[in-house]
């Protein structure tokens, strides 16, 4: 005796379209940025030339891929290191920073967020919570 099993994944397909899953990447960019702020460097000695720091230039990419941080020196203080200069007597060489004016914050600002479990779970949270909303009429 056979067994005939409809399956309708119209939901599903909803749920999973790219359009959903551009929305969910953006809140849970967005919720990342939010958790990582308190370990970005914000200094006034750091300023871009339009006055904000590096808390105050970021973006979420279009896709919700990743946090933009837009400003000049936004690498060097990401991965803590100020070179190669490419002229001069420093020509070739980098340096380590080592004095990071804000208290509690440093260079990978993406793995201490990811070592706070709280901050993970809300993270986690934004995607879920991206990824259940509706599109309403």
């Amino acid at each position: 005796m056979p067994v005939h099993v409809k399956v309708d994944l119209t939901r599903l397909k909803a749920k999973l379209s790219s359009e959903n899953i551009i929305r969910a990447r953006k809140a849970m960019a967005t919720q990342a940025m939010q958790e990582m702020n308190q370990y970005v460097p914000s200094s006034s000695k750091g300023n871009h030339e339009n006055g904000t720091t590096l808390r105050g230039e970021t973006d979420i990419a279009d896709d919700g891929s990743c946090v933009l941080y837009n400003v000049p020196y936004a690498k060097a203080q990401f991965y803590g290191i100020i070179g190669p200069f490419k002229k001069g007597k420093r020509a070739g060489k980098t340096y380590k920073i080592h004095n990071y004016t804000t208290p509690g914050t440093s260079k990978r600002w993406d793995l201490r967020m990811k070592g706070n479990h709280k901050a993970m779970d809300n993270v986690q949270k934004a995607l879920i919570r991206g990824l259940l909303w509706q599109k309403h009429n």
